[in-house]
């Protein structure tokens, strides 16, 4: 219990960290496409603005779904678990965290294998390797695989509604 007390406590920690990176992104998006934009009207274009804000919203799309996942912010279908009685929504929203985890466990094996990959490429403009670039991929889905864990641990310390009413 203690355990899980602590992986839920590191998992509200990173929730905020990751929602503080994403919204210091976007901050970071705005600005430089308004830069571009005054520098393209009234000075010379930026070269590498364009290709750092498409970088920015990688990260924060990846770092963004992660902390929608955290909050259940995603869009879902529920009629099919509505129709079931608590115990068995409940196995379906386990059984569903579950595909989600497999799924997210296979995007950060093949997304460290496509970083590796590409370590040697350089971006155009920024010339930074594009494996950082990449590492968006097992980032974000290792954020929600620890998010996975978390939730199925808070799932299994929760009593069923017919437990409390025993």
């Amino acid at each position: 219990m203690a355990i899980s007390k602590a992986f839920h406590t590191f998992c509200d920690f990173l929730d905020r960290v990751c929602g503080w990176v994403c919204v210091v992104c976007i901050v970071a998006m705005v600005l430089l496409t308004g830069a571009q934009i005054l520098c393209r009207l009234y000075f010379t274009a930026l070269a590498w603005s364009e290709e750092l804000t498409r970088y920015l919203m990688v990260w924060a799309t990846f770092l963004g779904a992660s902390c929608m996942y955290r909050k259940s912010g995603h869009i879902s279908v529920t009629f099919v678990q509505d129709l079931f009685p608590h115990v068995g929504r409940r196995v379906m929203q386990a059984c569903c965290h579950l595909l989600c985890g497999a799924f997210c466990i296979a995007a950060v094996i093949y997304g460290l294998e496509y970083m590796s990959v590409q370590s040697r490429q350089l971006s155009a403009a920024l010339r930074i390797p594009m494996s950082w670039v990449y590492l968006a991929i097992p980032v974000g889905c290792g954020i929600i695989v620890c998010y996975v864990a978390d939730i199925l641990l808070q799932m299994c310390s929760l009593p069923c509604k017919n437990e409390e009413a025993a």
